[in-house]
């Protein structure tokens, strides 16, 4: 599994690397202590507050300066571990399109356009989500026991949703019909909050990332000289956020994980292929047109078995063994192997059927887990 040694090359980029010793917990313990200390001390023999400013500037400057230093060697360490190629990689996957695509085009334009209207999309995304997204969150997470969920604020923020670059297909189209690829990025300043089992949290930093697929089909001879628009992502956007408020000090449990994987499941519901959102701008089309896709045909995938895979599960006398299973994703499908247990070269001999819509952009995706029925969350072996 080449994604495996990715996996491994990001983990060491982003990651310390190494264990934690009992003198390194001795030692952060003594100096916490020290901290409390001091700070005690400065209190009881009523020292000014201003002797604590320097200290903390200088412990800041301080702490900045090792997170610089040691991002530094654990680069110079995975580049000396890995292949230097992927390690530049590893740094530049979230750079738009343009930056890798010859054939993708830069639309400042465009942006610009999205900023001026932005307030009228946040208007719009305030209703979507309440009338149509609230209730069927509801609904997906009363199967985990969370009831009583619903938003009690809404605010896109200020920072407008991004278009990295676009590409426009001239060729294997119709004449009917324009396809259009759209980089999106949305890392803005929301301030969303919500309750749910009776705890209020919120949601900060939401971030999303995905490519989107624009079809303006049929072509017609009156105005607009557009029928209607096909919108959709062509494979799961990557989606990510932080809990704050109440929900994140309790994360009951593991809060933030289901909410994560209920959004990407309704994001995937809306327009994630097979699903597309549909436009419709003129009346002499019929919907049928828009809301019906017509596949491109069946994929069918043989997953046969995979070797030497990291060894997850420690044990007590060092030996370490895994419980991997596959997850295949092609748009919003997705399928799920059996679970070989106790060992890292397991064979599954598993079969599976995905209906292909795009051939062009709609990409084939297969992760490897490590089951732990101990755990909140399954470790991931590679892709």
């Amino acid at each position: 599994m080449t994604g495996a040694s990715k996996e491994k090359t990001e983990s060491i980029v982003r990651k310390k690397i190494g264990g934690t010793s009992i003198l390194s917990v001795l030692y952060s313990f003594a100096k916490k202590i020290s901290t409390v200390a001091i700070v005690y001390l400065i209190g009881y023999f009523e020292f000014s507050a201003a002797w604590l400013i320097g200290p903390v500037v200088l412990s800041v400057i301080r702490e900045e300066w090792k997170k610089e230093n040691e991002l530094r060697r654990n680069v110079a360490k995975a580049a000396a571990l890995c292949n230097e190629k992927e390690v530049i990689l590893a740094r530049v996957d979230d750079l738009p399109s343009w930056v890798f695509f010859p054939d993708v085009e830069r639309v400042e334009w465009l942006n610009r356009i999205l900023r001026q209207v932005w307030p009228n999309v946040n208007h719009y995304a305030k209703t979507l989500i309440k009338d149509v997204i609230e209730p069927n969150v509801r609904t997906s997470l009363e199967a985990y026991k969370l009831n009583g969920f619903r938003f009690e604020r809404m605010n896109l923020g200020s920072i407008p949703l991004r278009i990295g670059g676009i590409k426009v297909y001239d060729r294997n189209v119709l004449r009917s019909e324009i396809i259009m690829d759209m980089d999106i990025f949305y890392a803005g300043d929301c301030d969303i909050s919500f309750t749910v089992g009776g705890i209020k949290g919120g949601i900060k930093d939401f971030q999303i990332h995905g490519m989107m697929r624009v079809v303006m089909k049929p072509l017609i001879t009156s105005m607009p000289l557009v029928g209607g628009l096909q919108v959709y992502f062509l494979n799961n956007p990557t989606i990510d956020f932080n809990l704050v408020g109440m929900a994140d000090l309790l994360d009951m449990p593991g809060l933030s994980d289901i909410l994560r994987r209920v959004i990407v499941e309704q994001v995937a519901s809306m327009m994630v292929l097979p699903n597309k959102l549909p436009i419709r701008l003129s009346d002499d089309v019929p919907a049928t047109v828009l809301k019906m896709p017509e596949p491109e045909g069946v994929l069918r995938v043989h997953v046969v078995e995979a070797k030497q895979l990291m060894k997850m599960d420690i044990g007590v006398l060092g030996k370490g063994k895994s419980d991997p299973y596959v997850i295949i994703t092609v748009g919003a499908q997705e399928f799920r192997s059996q679970t070989i247990n106790n060992t890292v070269n397991p064979k599954w001999d598993f079969w599976c059927e995905s209906i292909v819509y795009e051939s062009q952009g709609q990409a084939l995706e297969v992760h490897l887990y490590d089951a732990d029925d101990l755990s909140k969350k399954d470790e991931r072996l590679g892709r």
